[in-house]
């Protein structure tokens, strides 16, 4: 019966240990594939920030234009003060479209570690995974074979405590 209970302990072994391998795999994937989402996800930051950035200059543009034709039709043309407005309107406008820029490719950046880490992240419990897949089945082989060691020493010693000593089987010494 003893035997019987070293199997069953191999066995849960094996399993728990194919168990351990097969989730650091999946974990492993999960990490990739989330990894592989995040870089989209910075690219398209990356592409937000573009269009953003334009719509900023375009915007400028509109109002640079709609300001120069409201200082043309006041009869004031374009000095002064006006030029003035619209440097400052032009100003503004890049500088709302370097800050789409810049928010873009910060957030695409964030997103690109994340995705370093994830992928890091995978990789480590897949070797962790693996690691306590070894240890369990080690253990379990390590259980096995101090019970196969006590097993023949018990056998070793009813083996020699059941032979005849030469004193004790009847005919005296030999």
């Amino acid at each position: 019966m003893a035997e019987g209970g070293g199997e069953a302990q191999m066995i849960t072994a094996g399993i728990s240990a194919i168990g351990s391998m097969l989730g650091g795999v999946g974990q492993f994937m999960a990490s990739r594939g989330q990894a592989r989402a995040l870089r989209r996800g910075a690219a398209q930051a990356r592409r937000e920030a573009g269009v953003r950035a334009g719509l900023a200059l375009e915007e400028g543009d509109r109002a640079a234009a709609q300001a120069a034709v409201n200082a043309a039709a006041g009869g004031g043309g374009l000095t002064g003060s006006a030029l003035g407005a619209l440097d400052d309107l032009a100003s503004s406008a890049m500088f709302n479209a370097r800050s789409a820029i810049y928010e873009g490719v910060t957030e695409g950046r964030n997103l690109d570690y994340q995705a370093k880490v994830a992928k890091k992240q995978g990789g480590l419990a897949l070797v962790t995974n693996w690691l306590q897949a070894g240890g369990s089945a080690g253990s379990a082989l390590g259980d096995m074979q101090q019970r196969r060691a006590a097993r023949l020493e018990a056998a070793r010693t009813r083996s020699w405590n059941s032979q005849p000593s030469g004193f004790d089987n009847g005919r005296g010494l030999y």
